[in-house]
C-alpha cells in the first residue's frame, strides 16, 4: 500500500518508518499541555502526562502484519474502534493529498515498541515515569499519569522488574478510561478507572448497573443533565477523572469520526428526549 507524507511516496508504513525514523529515539509520554483537554487539568497542584498509542489491531494493520494484535480487547464489543478518539484534533488532520501525519506516525511507532520490544518499552516507560516525578517534586505539583490516551492496555498485569508501575511509583495518581467491564483495582489506591459505555452490544449495554466504576458515556448532542438516573456531568471541562465525585456519568461530547456513529457506541441526545 503506497502512501503519501510531506510530499514524497513511500512503498508501505515500514518503509516511511524505515526512511525516517530508524534509529531514531522514541518518546512515549507528552506533556499535558500539548492537549487541548488535558491542559484545563493542570494547576498550581496537578501536572499531566500521557501516553498515545494506537488503537485495537491498527498498528498490525498499517504495518501488514498477520497477527493482528489487539491493545483494546473490547474494541469490537463495544463497537469503538472506528469512531475512536484517535481520529480526534491533531490525530484526524491529514494534509489534502497525503496518507498519514507525524501524529499517526508517532503512536505507530510506540506501539510497535510496546508489541515487539516489551521489556525494553517497560524500562524506558519507568525511566521517564521517574524523570517526571522529579519534576514535580523541584515544581510541588502532584505528577498526573494517563496510560491509555488511545489504548487500553491492563497495566495492572503489566510488570517491571516484578512490579506494577503503580507499585514503582506510589505517588503518582494514574488513571484511564476503560471498555473492559472486568477490570478489578480495587487493591491499587492510585490507580483510578471511569469504564466507557456503549449500546452497540446489548449485552455489553446491560452491564452498565454491575460495573462499580463511574461511567463515561459520549453524547452526541448537549450533554442530558441525567443518564439512567445518574447525574451527568461534563468530561470535557477537565481530564482529571480521579476528581469526579462516585456514581456519576462522564458526559463527553462525540468527536472526529464518531460524530457520524450510528453503531450504539455514540449516544444521540435526540433520542433521549
Amino acid at each position: 500500500m503506497k502512501l503519501k507524507y510531506k510530499d514524497k511516496t513511500y512503498k508501505s508504513y515500514p518503509d516511511v518508518l524505515h526512511k525516517l525514523y530508524k534509529g531514531k529515539p522514541i518518546t512515549l509520554l507528552t506533556d499535558g499541555e500539548s492537549n487541548a483537554k488535558l491542559v484545563k487539568g493542570i494547576t498550581e497542584h496537578l501536572d499531566v502526562k500521557l501516553m498515545h498509542l494506537l488503537p485495537h489491531d491498527k498498528a498490525d494493520v498499517l504495518m501488514e502484519r498477520p497477527t493482528k494484535r489487539t491493545l483494546c480487547a473490547f474494541a469490537k464489543t463495544a463497537q469503538c474502534w472506528k469512531p475512536c478518539l484517535n481520529t480526534a484534533g491533531r490525530g484526524g488532520i491529514i494534509k489534502n493529498g497525503e496518507t498519514t501525519n507525524a501524529i499517526e506516525l508517532a503512536r505507530l511507532r510506540r506501539t510497535l515498541f510496546y508489541l515487539d520490544d516489551r521489556v525494553n518499552f517497560m524500562q524506558q516507560l519507568h525511566k521517564e515515569i521517574a524523570k517526571f516525578v522529579a519534576k514535580c517534586k523541584t515544581t510541588n505539583k502532584k505528577p498526573c499519569i494517563r496510560l491509555n490516551g488511545t489504548s487500553d492496555i491492563q497495566w495492572e498485569y503489566e510488570l517491571h522488574e516484578g512490579k506494577t508501575l503503580f507499585d514503582h511509583f506510589p505517588d503518582v495518581q494514574f488513571y484511564d478510561y476503560t471498555k473492559i467491564p472486568t477490570r478489578k483495582i480495587d487493591h491499587i489506591p492510585n490507580y483510578h478507572l471511569t469504564w466507557s459505555y456503549s449500546e452497540a452490544n446489548e449485552k455489553y449495554a446491560k452491564l452498565f448497573d454491575k460495573v462499580k466504576h463511574n461511567k463515561a458515556v459520549v453524547f452526541n448532542g448537549i450533554l442530558p443533565s441525567m443518564f439512567k438516573e445518574l447525574k451527568v456531568i461534563d468530561g470535557d471541562k477537565t481530564d482529571m477523572r480521579f476528581l469526579d465525585e462516585p456514581n456519576s456519568v462522564v458526559g463527553l461530547k462525540a468527536k472526529g469520526k464518531a460524530r457520524q456513529d450510528t453503531s450504539g457506541f455514540v449516544i444521540n441526545v435526540i433520542q433521549l428526549a
